[in-house]
């Protein structure tokens, strides 16, 4: 039986599966986790995709220092958002290849910042695999609040 057999779906509207499950699979734990749910999944066909939500309140650390009264979620954390649901769509789309591993960010590549973020904010993070040899694995992926795109970008990370 696969890891997605045996996954436990939300009761909640629009919520594939709770942040129970995400924590569980997801090696980055808090404060450094930055997905809460996944929205929707596809592991059909060459190029699986994912979307996930980060619930941000402005409570997080990160904004006691980014900036004081004027918070604003950090570029980088955007990015390492969108690498945390390419690590959970790795896991779950190619799970026999990555059994006991774990992810290594390779490289970003096109990395845009199109809008700021600031809290309280509900991202989406969307990610597509767009590549898969060996051990390494390509994605491109964006963030957006609501309807807004506040990031872009083409990344890697191997598997080890």
């Amino acid at each position: 039986m696969s890891l997605l057999e045996t996954l436990k779906k939300s009761t909640v509207p629009g919520v594939l599966y709770d942040g129970e499950i995400v924590h569980e699979f997801l090696p980055q734990k808090a404060p450094f986790a930055f997905v809460d749910e996944i929205l929707s999944l596809s592991v059909e066909g060459a190029e699986p995709d994912m979307a996930a939500a980060c619930h941000l309140t402005g409570k997080e650390f990160f904004f006691e220092g980014h900036f004081p009264g004027n918070p604003i979620m950090p570029g980088v954390l955007q990015v390492e958002a969108m690498a945390q649901v390419a690590t959970l769509l790795t896991k779950i789309a190619k799970e026999k290849d990555v059994v006991g591993k774990r992810p290594a960010f390779m490289g970003i590549e096109k990395c845009r910042f199109k809008n700021p973020v600031v809290p309280p904010a509900d991202l989406i993070i969307a990610v597509k695999m767009i590549a898969a040899r060996s051990n390494i694995f390509k994605y491109v992926g964006t963030v957006r609040v609501g309807e807004t795109l506040v990031c872009e970008a083409e990344f890697a990370a191997a598997m080890i």
